[in-house]
């Protein structure tokens, strides 16, 4: 078993001869000790610092022979297109208010689904669609090393 115990950070001149990868929703990006298994099968064990995030693109694992790269999976969010800044900075309040996880994509804003949070949404009269995208947190999205 491969134990990562920091995410692989200089960019390097090393080729490796083969690229796998781990799949990870949000929810499992942000477990920063966990066992894994890459696409190719290869067994790895997350020892992160406690409070790691995972992105899409963070290289695990890397020597001459192969990388181990994370991969983002689809999964369901709420898409809000929010038609003014007024109504862009009242959303992402609320969203906020409630602690739950945002993120942007284009003019969108993106939230993890939850039923109870659909359930807010439409109490507060916002309009939005339930889509299959991957989820980044706005913090990661900016590389704030803030993560709240």
């Amino acid at each position: 078993m491969i134990i990562v115990e920091n995410i692989v950070t200089n960019k390097g001149k090393q080729q490796p001869l083969e690229r796998d990868t781990v799949a990870l929703d949000w929810e499992g990006r942000q477990k920063s000790r966990q066992r894994l298994f890459t696409k190719a099968g290869r067994q790895i064990g997350l020892a992160l610092p406690t409070g790691t995030i995972l992105t899409p693109g963070d290289v695990l694992y890397r020597n001459a022979e192969i990388e181990i790269v994370v991969e983002g999976v689809p999964e369901e969010v709420f898409v809000l297109h929010p038609e003014t800044r007024d109504e862009f900075g009242l959303i992402c309040y609320q969203i906020g208010n409630l602690h739950r996880s945002v993120g942007f994509q284009g003019d969108a804003i993106l939230i993890p689904y939850e039923s109870v949070l659909e359930n807010q949404l439409d109490r507060l009269g916002y309009a939005y669609t339930i889509e299959e995208r991957i989820f980044t947190h706005a913090a990661r999205q900016s590389h704030n090393p803030h993560v709240h």
